[in-house]
């Protein structure tokens, strides 16, 4: 499997302080990586190197093109970034006109950006919000609809930044089976960014920042071997993960599960 993203000695300062010191990282095409790591830690000056707002000293190269003046427009046509404020990511007067903006700067037909349009409508169950402004719209519709403005043109890396906290239980449910299909269907490179323990479980490889480097890289199925360094960052496992250490104690289970449904399926089984 091809790396899709590759990052060798990263330096980056940001207003006069450390955020990464020759920081490595590749990512593979088609991988669903959790990055984790409290305030401060570079979670957000990752993404926004990788998109070329700041400025940084090393190597990045994204499916292909090193990150450079010259190939940011190219990389943008392929990697979605959603950062927290989602008002900042509402452009057109309303749903329709947003959903529609990424199509037209990539110079998509009228006939083919209606038909993208009521497909992922249908997708987000967004038709009775497309002719609604930004004010109309809930917390949970704004974070629905950027996400779904993110992934119209079907772009081979999305990458959520802390875009999920807004989302009611409903609307959080099916934007992770939405996700999760891109990932498994459309091998789709998914990166959510989140200082929430829970949400990283929806990845299959995590990575935590702290100092200035990747603190921590395992897969998924691994973290409950990490739970000391975790610990020292003042990070606890995931509720799901002590609850079915606990369970095994007591041969209720025996294995650990990552998935609430699941292991309440196997209890009452």
């Amino acid at each position: 499997m091809r790396n899709i993203i590759k990052i060798k000695d990263l330096n980056l300062k940001y207003d006069n302080k450390k955020i990464f010191d020759k920081l490595n990282l590749d990512i593979r095409e088609g991988e669903f990586i959790g990055i984790l790591g409290l305030n401060g830690t570079g979670k957000s000056s990752l993404i926004k190197v990788l998109v070329g707002l700041i400025p940084y000293e090393g190597y990045i190269n994204i499916n292909g093109y090193i990150l450079s003046k010259e190939n940011y427009l190219s990389i943008r046509r392929f990697i979605s970034v959603l950062f927290d404020d989602t008002e900042a990511h509402f452009i057109g007067k309303n749903v329709k006109e947003d959903l529609a903006f990424n199509l037209e700067n990539l110079e998509y037909s009228k006939e083919e950006i209606n038909k993208e349009i009521k497909k992922i409508s249908s997708l987000f169950e967004l038709d009775n919000l497309l002719d609604k402004t930004l004010l109309e719209l809930t917390n949970s519709e704004r974070q629905k609809v950027a996400i779904a403005s993110s992934i119209i043109h079907k772009p081979k890396v999305v990458v959520l930044d802390e875009a999920l906290y807004e989302l009611n239980y409903k609307d959080k449910k099916l934007v992770l089976d939405i996700l999760l299909n891109l990932n498994k269907k459309e091998n789709t490179t998914i990166i959510l960014i989140t200082h929430n323990i829970e949400d990283v479980l929806l990845s299959k490889r995590i990575i935590v920042l702290n100092e200035e480097k990747i603190y921590l890289d395992f897969p998924k199925e691994k973290i409950s071997e990490y739970e000391k360094e975790l610990e020292r960052l003042d990070i606890e496992l995931p509720f799901i993960i002590s609850l079915s250490k606990d369970l095994i104690l007591y041969d209720l289970i025996d294995k650990i599960y990552y998935n609430q449904e699941d292991l309440v399926n196997k209890i009452w089984n």
